[in-house]
């Protein structure tokens, strides 16, 4: 079997790994140039610890990667605990690569003519599987920035939906040194270098900000059911069959609500791996495994229409408490959904759910 991956992102790099315990050598493509320090889009770097258990599947330890918990986070004034933490993607990508050969080059359809199987791990480009049915994406700005405290407190990792217009967040996340990663995104959103000032402004009595790099991104918060096609089939040469499939962001395996992507792109990695070479599985099993997300991404269908100008509904409610809830944030549920990004600001729900 004659596989290739497109993309050696946190997707395309674990599926790399996976095969290779499974006794299978992808060659693996990547000709994506970030014109950023660090090499990679824009991206927070958080995740939950629970990574912790697929990255141990494939011999690696989450505390190599580890740069800071935060168990501590600030929601729009409240201080909640949580069981995320701030993670050295590049360092993780890397040692994810280790023992396959990388072509520091883009697949083009071309050279694809040659395998039988093609994964499309390109992320937000989805550069060889047919578009989406039905594409959301979210625009992006961070900033790697030196904070230097004017006290003696020091700044706390948070995610503020109060900050932004519309459907989104500012998030601030530790990378150690005094280094954070602050950024803001939001669907329909402009002038997001004005919105980041404005943090800077706002925060200035207390602390001082001096930015190191910056970096623009797009993520996809479409879902995976607005994402099919997961696949394509056709045939080489007239007779030799050949299937192109997608994983992880191609496919749309990210939170619309939070953006959060990099665990569940390796839990489509999983399920890719587990699941070759019966694709209409891997379907069923993607789309069951991340229901949730269909749900979400009608919820923000819904609040940019013009019906949801009148407020969320009751199910839509009820997802932001599910959201809170799958994130582990350690909140009293009505308060995090209210406060965890402006797709809660219509919320006006008394008394406390715990």
């Amino acid at each position: 079997m004659n596989i290739a991956i497109a993309g050696a992102g946190i997707a395309g790099g674990y599926l790399s790994r996976l095969f290779l315990q499974q006794g299978i050598t992808p060659d693996v493509y990547d000709g994506m140039v970030h014109d950023t320090r660090c090499g990679y889009r824009s991206c927070g770097w958080g995740s939950p610890l629970g990574i912790g258990t697929y990255l141990a599947e494939v011999g690696l330890d989450v505390k190599d990667y580890l740069i800071e918990p935060m168990s501590s986070m600030n929601f729009d004034g409240l201080v909640a605990t949580t069981p995320l933490c701030t993670l050295d993607k590049p360092r993780l990508i890397r040692d994810l690569t280790r023992g396959t050969w990388v072509k520091r080059q883009n697949l083009d359809l071309e050279e694809a003519g040659d395998y039988d199987i093609v994964v499309d791990a390109t992320g937000i480009s989805r550069a060889l599987l047919p578009p989406c049915r039905s594409d959301l994406t979210l625009p992006t700005l961070q900033h790697r920035v030196r904070v230097e405290s004017r006290g003696s407190k020091r700044l706390e990792a948070g995610v503020y939906g109060n900050r932004i217009p519309g459907l989104g967040y500012l998030w601030v996340f530790p990378l150690g040194d005094d280094h954070y990663h602050i950024g803001i995104g939001g669907i329909g959103l402009a002038r997001l270098d004005t919105l980041l000032d404005r943090f800077y402004k706002d925060m200035s009595a207390e602390y001082s900000f001096t930015t190191i790099c910056s970096c623009t991104g797009v993520v996809r918060v479409t879902s995976p059911f607005y994402s099919t096609p997961f696949y394509s089939q056709k045939s080489r040469n007239g007779t030799t069959p050949q299937v192109i499939a997608g994983v992880g962001e191609s496919i749309g395996t990210v939170s619309p609500f939070t953006g959060e992507g990099i665990v569940f792109s390796l839990e489509c990695a999983k399920i890719f791996a587990d699941s070759l070479p019966d694709y209409e599985r891997y379907t069923r099993s993607v789309l069951a495994r991340f229901l949730w997300m269909k749900k979400e991404r009608e919820t923000l269908d819904y609040l940019q229409s013009r019906k949801g100008k009148g407020g969320p509904r009751l199910q839509d409610r009820w997802r932001f408490v599910c959201s809170a809830r799958r994130s582990g944030i350690g909140l009293p549920l009505l308060e995090a959904f209210r406060r965890i990004g402006t797709l809660s600001q219509w919320v006006e729900m008394p008394g406390e759910l715990e």
